[in-house]
């Protein structure tokens, strides 16, 4: 197993190392367009560990309270 791993990380290595360039254009707003879309994921990742955080809270809450 360890063979066919090394070897794996051998080619793509050697895959990565003889990329030829491209000869591609990014304009300045992809750099900008990039940014925001990270900002977007994280703040949103962010929202949804909120969100289930207090469901959680909540379920333990009504379940262990006593009545």
């Amino acid at each position: 197993m360890n063979s066919l791993c090394f070897n794996f990380l051998v080619v793509c290595s050697v895959l990565l190392l003889a990329a030829r360039p491209a000869h591609a254009y990014l304009d300045p707003g992809t750099g900008s367009y990039v940014f925001q879309a990270l900002i977007a994921v994280l703040l949103g990742a962010l929202f949804a560990v909120k969100t289930y955080w207090q469901r959680l809270k909540n379920f333990f809450t009504i379940f262990f309270s006593k009545k």
